[in-house]
């Protein structure tokens, strides 16, 4: 598998294979955090939203500095001691946090949520929120320079803020949105004071806007932020920011070799200490350039920072450079000695190995190289374009020089390659996306003599920005590992993420995809460490070929309750020497209903995690009779007798299948147990076909169970609600006696005044007068003090008795979502190992 300047391994935590028709098993999902912006060495309020946010306790940050802790309402005449309002936090981040980009994730009943970013800010950031109606231009919002605003898009709507311009100064203006999660597709706009349109761009930043805006005069200009489509929702927010800070649009040549010192050319605007370019912008946007000089660290993974960008941009190995509060641009580490293209020369002589740093000039450019070859000797040849987030679809291809005996050159083509493998949905288990543009393949030579390799970009674009690496070299084996978090594609057209969750006795499968660089055939043993008591793995050992598998945690009948990051790690023997490397966990950014759409979103997390609940218990469990290896030949058919346990709420047949198996695509072999029986016959077919692709080799897979359970959703939740519907029932009561009581005290009160007004009617003297009419007046202050507290009585009556009918919409909603459900559960078991032998050769007749 020739797939990326390392092969990856790709684990996803998924519930496989369920049946369409019924709700799954919950998992917690977390949707927005707002605002998800805040400065270091400050508290901010946020409030958070998603779907099985039950009972949410806290909020768990990547950096575990950063705390959150509920945000408390005192105690009143309705709640008798302070409590905590539903999903709203006081988070507060400590002044050492450096500024950057974190993670949040929420820890409540089904334990911790799928993640979404947070950003932190330097101490002496200005940051302010959104406030009132700025949804034209006579309404915008005023906004300084250098300040950001947290902000959300209605629906049909455009956001309108204002700005001061400085005759000259260039602004950088930019939208975060799908850098925060968001679903805005986002679109600025630029306009002055006459409401002439000036400057407007989308997706610079994936689909983040940025307009490069130099005021013609001094005055106010305007801002227009809106969605392409101009939807909202309490889904769409942003920041937008309009700064004077310096950008990085890209460095060349845009790799080094590790150890190395290596000048490069840095090319961006606002940069300290840099120049205008006479001959490089971007969209009519002059460039500036600066000469800097880095020491290349040694080679490692990527860096373990936050990326909005796509997983195989964010797992390109490199390390991560800056100017000031600029930008971040990923600097590669070159697999072998760098050239520079020169596109002075038609076709480029190079030796092997190599790495070529060059640009697609124009749409369709094609850059041709010539090298010599050794029959005989195998090399690999990688391009790396997308990869960097160049707009760039290269297709590579490798001709024969020959010539006549008239010294005629033709050219024969021996290998090319447009796309490399896909991995996205292969076998429609998987809507998380992890591919490349970038092409790659692999040639060996047939005789000495020289080759040509052409290098064509197929998108239409091309200049300075649409860089390229081109790698060549006899083979280097190397992994990275990957883990993905997904709920069950039950028709292979929609997905949904979900952060892992084990029930107790349960099981989760990890699913591997396994690209190998280079040919390498070697065994990869994938392991989970950091684990809680009561949770146990076995190792994954992925053999020879085999690009995936499934590797498989399983909790204990009594496990206890956790929740943590834990690492996935995989091993392999490359060169006599072991190479391991740590997971990164990838995720899909929001639940789609066509997964196979191209602006399905996926990303890496920063952390991979694990939760354990102590409150359910998993519905069945399945594993193989005996736990051994076992042996088939070619052709031949395989019979594994399957045991199943019931914990107590199975209902109808369980299926079992088997899942995992590399090269097994469609049509997996699959039993089906009844109710009430407990094992089975699982017979598995090796006879290759066009849905298995099976050859000689060592095996591995699980075998699934796939049913429906007799579920109830959080009853203690739905007990909690209708316990506090009667409290406030019976403070209606309370406060609802109260008001009679007021009412008849207001009564007397009033019948005592009109007395107290009779009798000084009546009075013969002006003495007696003069003191009934004192009289009077204390039975009228006194009347009005109970009218007072009439009112209060009253109002306290009111509120509660809102209070009491939202808490029994609340409670007869969770008693609703906690009655017995039919619902989908999968239990995979641990890996099955299978040796798949060659047919035998037939024996030789005796002469």
């Amino acid at each position: 598998m020739k797939k990326g300047l390392f092969y990856l391994v790709l684990l996803q935590v998924a519930i496989l294979g369920a049946p369409d028709g019924h709700a799954q098993l919950p998992n917690a999902d977390l949707l927005t955090v707002k605002p998800a912006v805040a400065k270091a060495g400050s508290e901010e309020l946020v409030t958070i939203s998603g779907s099985n946010l039950d009972d949410v306790s806290t909020l768990r940050f990547s950096d575990t500095r950063i705390k959150a802790t509920p945000e408390m309402l005192p105690a009143d005449e309705f709640y008798p001691v302070a409590h905590p309002k539903t999903n709203s936090f006081k988070v507060t981040i400590p002044a050492g946090v450096a500024p950057g980009m974190y993670e949040v994730r929420s820890l409540g009943y089904f334990g911790l949520s799928t993640a979404r970013p947070f950003l932190i800010l330097p101490r002496d950031a200005s940051e302010i929120k959104e406030e009132g109606d700025h949804s034209n231009r006579g309404t915008a919002m005023p906004l300084a320079i250098e300040t950001g605003v947290f902000a959300n898009l209605d629906n049909r709507k455009i956001d309108w803020y204002k700005i001061p311009g400085k005759k000259g100064e260039r602004l950088l203006i930019q939208l975060w949105a799908e850098r925060l999660d968001s679903k805005v597709d986002g679109m600025l706009a630029i306009y002055d004071s006459a409401g002439r349109e000036l400057e407007n761009n989308r997706e610079y930043f994936g689909r983040d806007p940025l307009v490069d805006f130099t005021p013609p005069a001094d005055g106010d200009y305007f801002i227009a932020v809106s969605d392409i489509l101009y939807r909202g929702s309490a889904q769409h927010f942003y920041r937008l920011i309009a700064s004077r800070s310096p950008h990085i649009d890209f460095v060349f040549p845009p790799a080094g070799l590790p150890g190395s010192k290596t000048r490069f050319t840095v090319f961006g605007r606002n940069l300290p200490g840099g120049s205008l370019s006479s001959n490089t912008s971007i969209k009519g946007k002059a460039l500036e350039t600066l000469e800097i000089d880095l020491q290349i660290p040694q080679k490692s993974d990527a860096p373990r920072s936050f990326s909005s960008d796509t997983p195989r941009r964010a797992l390109l190995p490199g390390f991560d450079y800056k100017i000031g509060q600029s930008n971040a641009i990923r600097i590669g580490y070159a697999s072998a000695s760098v050239i520079k293209e020169d596109p002075k020369i038609e076709k480029q002589k190079i030796s092997i190995p190599c790495e070529i740093a060059g640009h697609f000039d124009q749409p369709g450019d094609a850059d041709s190289f010539v090298f010599t070859a050794k029959k005989g000797s195998t090399y690999w040849l990688e391009t790396i374009s997308d990869q960097m987030a160049r707009s760039a679809d290269p297709y590579i291809m490798i001709e024969k020089i020959t010539q006549d005996g008239k010294g005629v050159e033709s050219l024969k083509k021996v290998a090319d390659n447009d796309d490399p493998v896909s991995f996205f949905s292969r076998d429609n288990r998987d809507a998380t996306n992890i591919d490349t543009l970038d092409a790659s393949l692999s040639f060996t030579a047939d005789q000495d003599g020289e080759y040509q390799i052409t290098l064509i970009n197929q998108l239409a674009g091309g200049g300075p920005a649409h860089l390229y690496r081109l790698a060549l070299r006899p083979a280097q084996h190397d992994f990275q590992v990957v883990t993905t978090t997904e709920r069950v594609l039950a028709d292979g057209r929609n997905g949904y993420p979900a952060a892992p969750l084990l029930r107790r006795a349960g099981s989760l499968a990890y699913r591997v995809l396994v690209p190998r660089q280079d040919g390498f055939e070697g065994d990869i043993s994938i392991t989970a460490t950091g684990l809680p008591k009561g949770v146990s793995v076995r190792p994954l050992i992925l053999s020879g070929k085999s690009d995936r598998g499934l590797l498989v945690v399983k909790a204990e009948t009594n496990a206890a309750a956790w929740a943590g990051p834990i690492k996935i790690i995989g091993s392999a023997t490359i060169n006599g020497k072991t190479v391991t490397h740590e997971s990164r966990n990838a995720s899909l950014v929001w639940g789609y209903v066509f997964s196979d759409s191209i602006r399905v979103r996926s990303r890496l997390d920063l952390e991979t995690v694990l939760s354990v609940t102590d409150k359910e218990t998993a519905p069945a469990t399945v594993s193989p009779v005996e736990n051994k290896s076992w042996t088939v030949e070619l052709n031949q058919k395989l019979e594994i007798p399957v045991k199943v346990k019931d914990l107590g709420s199975r209902k109808g047949n369980l299926t079992v299948q088997v899942e995992g198996f590399p090269g097994m695509h469609r049509s997996n072999p699959k039993i089906s147990v009844a109710e009430e029986k407990t094992e089975g016959k699982l017979t598995i077919d090796f006879k290759p076909n066009g849905n298995f692709k099976i050859e000689p080799g060592h095996y591995q897979f699980v075998m699934q169970g796939v049913g429906i359970a007799k579920y109830r959703h959080n009853p203690a939740a739905a007990d909690k609600a209708l316990a506090e519907s009667k409290r406030l029932a019976e403070l209606v009561k309370k406060f609802t006696a109260k008001v009679g009581k007021q009412k008849t005290l207001l009564a007397q009160q009033q019948t005592t005044l009109e007395q107290a007004k009779k009798s000084a009617a009546a009075a013969s003297d002006d003495a007696a007068r003069a003191e009934l009419n004192k009289k009077s007046t204390e039975a009228q202050n006194k009347l009005d003090a109970i009218k007072k507290e009439s009112a209060a009585a009253e109002a306290l009556a009111k509120k509660a008795a809102q209070l009491k009918t939202s808490a029994e919409k609340t409670a007869k909603s969770l008693e609703t979502k906690a009655k017995e459900k039919n619902t989908e559960f999968a239990s995979p078991s641990f890996p099955v190992s299978v040796e798949v032998k060659p047919v035998p050769k037939p024996a030789e007749k005796k002469k």
